[in-house]
Parts: C-alpha cells; structure tokens; sequence
C-alpha cells in the first residue's frame, strides 16, 4: 500500500513532520503558485495545510479524491473555500487561540505608535524640524476613545491590554450578546456611532462577504476627524487605499496604520504608501516566536487527530457540523 501524503502549500517545519506527521509523506510547494498545487495532487493526497496565498477551492478538493481535512495556520479563513468543504464534508480546521495575545499585542504597539506619532517625530528630527514641537501635539490616551471593531478573541486581547491606559471603550459586533458583558468598561454600540465617537479605530473583524469592504466610501466620512485608523485583521476589510488616502489628506484620518494590506505584497506606486502619516508591517503581527510555535503545534495536533479518525477540539474547526453529520 502507497503511503499516504499531507500536501502543505508554504513551508513546514522539520520538526513539525517528524512530531506529528512521521507516518505520512509530506510536500511541501515551495512556489506557491496554482498551478504548482494542483499538479501535486494526487489520491494518495489525505490533507492540505494551507499556509501560502492559494485559495484552496473545489478544484483543489476536487483533485485530492482522498482528502480528509484542510489545516490553516492561523485564523484567516479567506484562502479556504470553507462552503465547498463542508459540501464535501471535509473538516476544515485552523488556530484562532494560538496567535491571539501576539496580534493583540502588535496592536498595541500600533496604537502607541501612532498616538504619539513616533515616525513622524523622528522625521522631524532628522529633518532638523525641532521647532515643531511647540506646534504639534500628541493624543493623550487617558480618556480617549477607542473603538473595537470585532470583539473575537483578538478584540478582547486588545481590550485586555489597554484597560491600564483608562481608555474609553465602544464595541461594535453584530454576533455578540452585549448582555455577557455586564458592567459599565464596555459600550455597544452600531458601527456608524464607533467610527464618530471614536479617537481610535482597530480592526480585528474575520474577512467574509460580510466584512469585505466594511470600512468604505459610504462610511469613512463618518469618521471623526483626526481618527487614528489601526487595521491588524485583513486589508480587505478596507474597500481601497484611494478612501484612505482621500481622508489623510482631508484630515478625516489623522494616522493609519496596518500591518495586513489590501494585496500583498502591495504595488508600492500608489500614493498612500508613501503619506507621511501611514504606518505600515509586513503581515508580521503573529511572527513571534512563541505565537508560530503555538500556532503549528495547535495545527499539527489537530491534523494528525482529524487523520486518526478522532475529533479535535470545537473551538479549532471552523465547520464542526461536518463531524455530527458524519456520525
């Protein structure tokens, strides 16, 4: 008998093969590329780990006959056609709790960043602006607002973190039950309200049809003017850079700052990449090392369970329904 293959589309540890998946051929495709997935799949194929930018769809399903489960590093779900699994009654499964706090965490170092406008300061002094500091000042975080759009578990994290800042707090979370948040640190309120009491915006929505351009033309006007805008979810959740570069130059945004963009890696030609007031990462919030460690042992554990015959923990499949149907 053949031995069976894990396909993982992006690079995967050694350790991470010979800890969990020692049993089974694993390749891994170094150009992440469509065509390159699909011309290594096979019958013999029983899982992917989806790593890289390929959306894995029907036609990726369709061509692994024996595919038992898809594995996302991370909790991005937008490379995964999740209705098309759950038709075929593939698990899908990914990390959600493991990169948590470094998001988080990320966040917060964008919010100071920004609040105090640390790269513009610098600018100033290498650029022997030193007067400007009797004309330009910072946003005192005691007292201001920040709003929170998506209270998972990144949201809370970011609560967590800044509650010794004395921050006022507005959530917006259409899936939430405001009444399992007793007690006055929270306000609920519907996104327009947010985003024109807000001092502060971040993002920590999932990206579905849904969320897809949630922050928009219709909308960006609501903004307070000199919002801080903080976006550590997915670039999409923003409808184009020419709304955000339209309310820097208005004024309408004070500062952005992302670290998940529109298309990565970016076309560096557009104008709001070079704006004096943006703030940008590279998709970098979960690379600690604890966080990717975290996030392939979870994945890891997971897969080789599912590959098993068991089911692994709720909170880590996105579709657990395909398990009771199975039963």
């Amino acid at each position: 008998m053949q031995q069976q293959k894990i396909l993982s589309v992006g690079p995967l540890p050694e350790w991470v093969r010979d800890e969990f998946f020692s049993s089974y051929e694993v390749n891994a495709v170094k150009d992440s590329s469509r065509s390159a997935v699909l011309s290594s799949l096979d019958p013999r194929v029983v899982a992917v780990i989806s790593r890289g930018p390929v959306m894995i769809d029907a036609e990726v399903m369709d061509g692994a006959p024996s595919l038992q489960a898809i594995a996302r590093t991370g909790v991005g779900l937008d490379t995964v056609d999740v209705e098309a699994a759950s038709l075929r009654k593939i698990p899908v499964l990914y990390t959600p709790g493991a990169m948590s706090r470094a998001v988080a965490e990320h966040t917060l170092a964008l919010i100071l960043a920004t609040s105090k406008d640390l790269s513009g300061w610098h600018r100033r002094v290498l650029q022997e602006e030193w007067q400007q500091r009797y004309q330009v000042r910072n946003l005192d975080l005691e007292d201001a607002t920040l709003g929170i759009i998506g209270l998972g578990r990144i949201g809370r994290q970011v609560w967590k973190l800044v509650r010794p800042l004395d921050m006022r707090i507005l959530v917006t979370d259409p899936y939430l039950d405001p009444s399992q948040f007793p007690g006055d640190e929270l306000r609920f309120v519907e996104l327009e309200e947010l985003l024109e009491q807000s001092d502060i915006v971040t993002l920590h929505t999932p990206l579905n049809h849904e969320t897809r351009g949630l922050i928009n033309r219709g909308n960006i006007s609501r903004f307070k003017p000199g919002t801080i805008l903080i976006n550590t979810a997915r670039g999409a959740v923003i409808e184009s850079y020419d709304i955000l570069i339209s309310a820097l130059e208005s004024g309408q945004l004070m500062q952005v700052a992302m670290d998940t963009l529109i298309v990565e890696p970016p076309d560096l030609s557009h104008p709001f990449f070079q704006h004096r007031n943006v703030i940008l990462t590279a998709h970098v919030a979960a690379r600690t090392q604890r966080a990717q460690e975290a996030i392939l042992r979870t994945m890891g554990h997971d897969l080789a369970a599912t590959l098993e015959g068991d089911q692994p923990p709720r909170e880590n499949l996105v579709n657990p329904e395909v398990f009771l149907e199975n039963d």
